[in-house]
C-alpha cells in the first residue's frame, strides 16, 4: 500500500507560528516554510518497493523532484521562502507497480502573514460578482455588487460550473457537462471524469484559475450534490475555496 505521513514545520524571522495546516507571522517580507514528510510503500510483493515524489509549492517557482528510491521509504524534505499570502502546497507520490502505478497526493494549506503595514495592492481585475453562499453579499443582500481580484475569479468559476453547455445564447460551448455527469451517467470513476471536465472548462473559459482539489458531498437519494473546490489564482498565486451546489 502506498501512503504519505504528512509533516510540516516552519522557521520564520521572528514571531509566531501556528498550525492551520500552518500560519506564519513574520515581521519582514515572508517566512521559510519547511515541508517534511515520508512516502511509504508497504507491499512486500512489489519488486524493490520503488517510490518517488515531487513537491509543487504553487508559488510560481520550480517544482521540487525527489528521485526514485528503493526500499519503500522516501524522506521528503524541502524549504522555501514564501512571501505573505495563502498557498496550497501539493505533495505527489507514486510507486512503480505494473501495469498501473499507484499514486497519492496530499495538500498543505499554508498562510504567511506580515505584521508590516502594506499599502493596498494594485487590482488585477474588476467587475460584477455573483451573490455568495456566506458573508457579504449573500442572496438576501445582493442587488448589484462590484469587487476585484479573487472574488471576481470565484464568481467567474461558479458561473462557468453552474452553466450547462448549450444554455448560453450565442455561445453554446460555454459551460460544462457536470449536471449530466452527476445525474445521468451511471459509470465508475465519476470523480475523475468531473475533474477532467472542470480542468478543460477552466483552460478554455477561465485560464486565470487552476483546479487544485475537488471533493463531493451527496444526499442519500443523489438528488443534491455539493461540489467543493480548492483553486489557485494564477494572477496572485493565492489559493481560494468555493462550493457549487447542484439539485436534480
Amino acid at each position: 500500500m502506498l501512503y504519505v505521513t504528512k509533516g510540516l514545520s516552519g522557521v520564520d524571522t521572528g514571531e509566531a507560528i501556528t498550525m492551520v495546516d500552518a500560519a506564519y507571522e513574520d515581521a519582514a517580507n515572508g517566512a521559510n516554510v519547511i515541508i517534511d514528510a515520508f512516502v511509504h510503500e508497504t507491499d512486500v510483493l512489489l519488486p524493490n518497493q520503488v517510490v518517488s515524489a515531487y513537491l509543487d509549492w504553487n508559488d510560481g517557482g520550480a517544482t521540487v523532484l525527489f528521485p526514485k528510491i528503493v526500499g519503500g521509504l522516501l524522506h521528503v524534505s524541502a524549504t522555501r521562502f514564501l512571501a505573505p499570502g495563502q498557498y496550497v502546497i501539493r505533495l505527489n507520490a507514486q510507486n512503480y507497480r505494473s501495469p498501473l502505478q499507484n499514486k497519492v497526493a496530499v495538500n498543505y494549506f499554508v498562510t504567511v502573514t506580515s505584521t508590516t503595514p502594506v499599502s493596498n495592492p494594485q487590482k488585477y481585475i474588476f467587475g460584477p460578482i455573483l451573490p455568495r453562499d456566506s458573508g457579504f453579499p449573500n442572496v438576501n443582500q445582493w442587488e448589484f455588487q462590484l469587487d476585484s481580484d479573487q472574488l471576481i475569479l470565484e464568481s467567474s468559476v461558479k458561473m462557468l460550473l453552474l452553466t450547462s453547455k448549450g444554455e448560453r445564447v450565442m455561445e453554446p460551448n460555454y459551460g460544462t457537462n457536470i449536471r449530466r455527469i452527476l445525474f445521468e451517467l451511471q459509470i465508475a470513476g465519476i470523480d475523475s471524469l468531473l475533474q477532467d471536465e472542470i480542468v478543460s472548462a477552466l483552460a478554455l473559459w477561465e485560464p486565470r484559475v487552476e483546479l487544485q482539489s475537488l471533493t463531493l458531498q451527496r444526499d442519500q437519494n443523489n438528488r443534491n450534490v455539493c461540489m467543493n473546490l480548492v483553486l489557485i489564482s494564477k494572477l496572485s498565486k493565492q489559493a481560494f475555496e468555493t462550493s457549487v451546489e447542484y439539485v436534480r
